[in-house]
């Protein structure tokens, strides 16, 4: 029996984040199964009965621990796919290099964001989630943020548990500006306020109003003293991605359909919302 291995991951984390406190359990939507789906499980199944997924444990809200068991967006939407589809499939989570040295000790899948996703073979599935980030900046600063390049010279708050990648992380890599990592959000933002910092980049789900004012714990003085930049600093989306064979393919052009049906329904929004809403209300990034 051949066992098919996974990994999660966003880009090298600098340092661990800290461990994060609370589950999220989410509705099961029903979903409207393909024909094709229904004929070829068994197939599938006969190929791949189980899966083992290597995660990066430090990518809040994407991949992490709670009490170290897995839990995240991917972890979620993979957990749910892989329960419609019969496939048993095992989580272990690492610390990013781990996984990836694993990832790379076979013919092993993985999710990873966009310019860091294999240059060999591989199929890659449609989009699962958005790891953009945003600036924010204090508006009596009255800073222009649109670029990477807008940043030099600056004192730039950047998130631990938060892949880097495109022109961000070229100007990280150049030492165009000087960076202050943190462990979350929360202290992101006061160490901008604080004028310690700035310019605080964050996740794209927390450049809101809503959800800013919600994570970082904010009075609305506070919250009218910051200015949240309309362009992300970097784009990124988090596919699945499998090496090149006919199983394989079948298998990414189910869960592609799969991601479509929850897209359109409203629920895989609807998940990315109670990571977040949870995150705010258990303080699980501080």
């Amino acid at each position: 029996i051949l066992t098919g291995t996974l990994s999660l991951f966003g880009r090298f984390a600098h340092i661990a984040t800290s461990v994060l406190a609370m589950v999220i359990a989410f509705a099961i939507v029903p979903y409207a199964v393909h024909a094709s789906d229904a004929r070829n499980n068994s197939a599938v199944n006969s190929i791949i009965p189980q899966l083992t997924i290597l995660a990066d444990q430090d990518s809040f809200p994407q991949s992490y621990q709670i009490n170290s068991h897995p839990a995240g967006i991917l972890y979620d939407v993979l957990r749910d796919f892989s329960n419609r589809q019969n496939i048993q499939m095992t989580f272990r989570q690492l610390p990013l290099k781990r996984a990836l040295e694993n990832t790379g000790n076979g013919p092993n899948g993985f999710v990873g964001i966009n310019n860091f996703l294999p240059t060999g073979p591989f199929i890659l599935s449609d989009e699962i989630s958005d790891t953009s980030l945003f600036a924010i900046t204090l508006k009596h600063r009255k800073l222009s943020i649109e670029k990477a390049t807008d940043l030099d010279g600056l004192q730039v708050g950047l998130s631990r548990g938060l892949p880097i990648n495109g022109p961000l992380a070229w100007a990280l890599d150049g030492r165009r500006f000087d960076p202050t990592y943190f462990n979350s959000t929360r202290q992101s933002i006061a160490l901008l306020l604080a004028e310690r910092i700035d310019v605080a980049l964050v996740y794209c789900g927390y450049a809101s109003e809503k959800s800013l004012k919600k994570i970082a714990n904010l009075e609305d003085s506070e919250f009218q003293s910051l200015e949240i930049h309309p362009r992300p600093l970097m784009n990124a989306i988090n596919q699945l991605a499998l090496p090149a064979t006919p199983k394989n393919a079948r298998l990414i052009l189910r869960f592609n359909r799969y991601l479509a049906y929850r897209r359109n329904s409203g629920d895989l929004q609807h998940l990315v919302s109670r990571h977040l809403d949870d995150a705010g209300s258990s303080e699980m990034a501080q």
